[in-house]
């Protein structure tokens, strides 16, 4: 039987996620307030139920969610929104957790993006200026064209399509 406090923590997961990809789909971003709020209940959560070791089990799943998709950031891949949210992720379930959603997410958001590429038939135009920006950056070693990606006017989605797929697999996977 599982106690209480794990199902009530994986509740409280479940309908942070859910509030997030809501906010996320409809208004493309996810406000700082949720992912704050995300941050603290597990750290509170994990610290109470478990005292330091719990603290630094949520403490170290939310610099792990923060670090591990900060360079993403950087780049223009994600927003800052999604960045936070993997910090909340990773305080509520911890450090292993987030590494696998981190893993997944990106897989997903890869998939989803390829599939993109196909129905709008960019295919070969997007990998002819992905082919030019590896020669440029590898090749020449162009610092220039690796910042310039940022600015690049490039197809978006929400980042929670792919995150609540990856959400559920690596929770069936730690869980079932």
């Amino acid at each position: 039987m599982i106690p209480r406090r794990i199902l009530l923590i994986h509740l409280i997961f479940f309908v942070f996620v859910g509030i997030a990809f809501i906010t996320d789909a409809r208004k493309s971003v996810i406000p700082n307030v949720l992912t704050l709020a995300g941050t603290l209940v597990g750290v509170l959560f994990h610290c109470l139920n478990q005292g330091w070791d719990g603290l630094a089990f949520a403490t170290l799943g939310a610099v792990t969610g923060f670090v591990g998709l900060i360079l993403l950031y950087v780049f223009g891949a994600l927003g800052a929104g999604d960045v936070k949210l993997f910090a909340s992720i990773g305080a509520l379930m911890g450090f292993t957790f987030v590494i696998q959603c981190m893993i997944y997410a990106i897989l997903f958001a890869g998939v989803i993006g390829l599939c993109l590429l196909f129905v709008r038939k960019q295919v070969a135009a997007t990998g002819n200026k992905l082919a030019n920006w590896v020669i440029s950056i590898v090749a020449f070693g162009d610092k220039e064209t690796l910042l310039s990606m940022k600015r690049q006017n490039n197809m978006k989605f929400p980042f929670m399509y792919a995150v609540v797929p990856a959400v559920m697999l690596a929770w069936h996977e730690a869980f079932v």
